[in-house]
């Protein structure tokens, strides 16, 4: 009997562990946080450029000597090492950082521009440590596991050229020019998307337990702390010294939030309440402490934990098929009438349907 019940648990655990991470998962979540990310890395990298001497220049306040002194013990990677202080080096490192964001952002082979992305994400921050605040180490991560699948099988130009070529292989236009074209779900878009949710639960969870280390936090003042900071302040929230409760109940939901974020995320029940709290959070951050980037790119780093149909049904009306619409429209500009132009069809996209790995499909009269 013992032995029955762990073999069936192993098993069950096996079952859970490979639905968890290799079952097939929807790009759409993946697209929107591509986008977020890709707009976020242009703003980025043209902060940098607009100051690029005082960050990365011979005579920087972080100068090359400096940098070694501070990573002795280890060696951080950054092609900023080989130009040198060049300022015509680094500002052509500027400038592909700056056009391959923008080809993550359209989608436009995002399969190198998700990788190049993070290298140079890296690159940046390795190069000037005293610059490097939560805002980048976000872009990091995110791009890191956007080289896994970087989302571009929806909203973007890569999946546009694809279909572009589905539509010439066929030589049937089975669609106009704007209409998006639904992708097939992939393992790879799953497995991305659950290395920045864990991620997400991660750096939520530590944080949460790092507070706990504080007295001001067991004491509910914490919050004090950051509105009475001028560095930090963009909206006068001082008033709040008269209100003391509330002081202690948002330094208490914070905590309680960021502590149990890893747990309650993951019931589809409690997901929506932790999604939006966390919403308030960040833009209450990003709004009255001045931390728009950092705020903005959490957000975007949590629509990996919503639903991608949510996401389509706010993009799109209706769901298109390419195969389908195959089938229930006939070109107007090439087939008009007759049946040899059907039976030319149907066995074309038999073809391209077994070269997609589709089931074969069969026209109907």
């Amino acid at each position: 009997m013992i032995g029955r019940y762990l073999r069936e648990l192993f098993h069950a655990a096996v079952e859970g562990w490979n639905r968890f991470w290799f079952s097939s998962a929807d790009p759409a979540s993946l697209a929107v946080i591509r986008i977020s990310i890709g707009l976020l890395l242009v703003y980025s990298h043209a902060v940098w450029a607009l100051n690029s001497g005082s960050f990365f220049g011979a005579d920087a306040w972080l100068n090359g000597d400096a940098v070694s002194a501070i990573q002795a013990d280890g060696y951080l990677i950054s092609a900023l090492w080989w130009a040198d202080g060049s300022p015509t080096i680094i500002a052509i490192v500027h400038g592909v950082a700056l056009v391959n964001a923008l080809l993550l952002t359209f989608g436009l082979w995002s399969r190198v521009a998700a990788p190049v992305a993070f290298l140079l994400t890296a690159s940046f921050a390795n190069r000037n440590h005293a610059a490097l605040y939560g805002f980048d180490q976000v872009l990091g991560f995110v791009t890191l596991y956007l080289c896994v699948n970087p989302g571009n099988g929806w909203l973007s130009i890569d999946k546009w050229r694809a279909f572009k070529r589905w539509e010439k292989f066929a030589d049937f236009h089975v669609l106009r020019d704007s209409e998006i074209v639904v992708s097939r779900p992939s393992i790879s878009a799953n497995i991305a998307t659950r290395l920045i949710q864990l991620h997400l639960c991660l750096i939520y969870l530590v944080a949460g337990l790092a507070k706990l280390k504080g007295a001001a936090w067991w004491s509910g003042v914490a919050f004090w702390g950051t509105i009475g900071n001028l560095e930090y302040q963009t909206l006068d929230m001082v008033w709040l010294v008269e209100w003391p409760m509330i002081v202690s109940l948002l330094t208490m939901s914070a905590l309680a939030w960021e502590i149990s974020y890893a747990a309650l995320i993951w019931n589809r029940w409690t997901r929506p309440l932790v999604l939006a709290f966390g919403v308030m959070v960040h833009a209450g951050i990003a709004i009255c402490f001045g931390m728009m980037t950092f705020g903005l790119a959490m957000i975007a780093a949590n629509v990996a934990f919503v639903s991608p149909g949510m996401i389509r049904s706010l993009f799109e009306r209706k769901a298109v098929d390419p195969w389908a619409a195959a089938l229930q429209r006939s070109s107007r500009q090439q087939f008009s009438e007759g049946p040899t132009v059907a039976a030319r069809v149907e066995i074309t996209l038999n073809q391209a349907g077994d070269s997609l790995e589709r089931e074969p499909v069969v026209l109907k009269s």
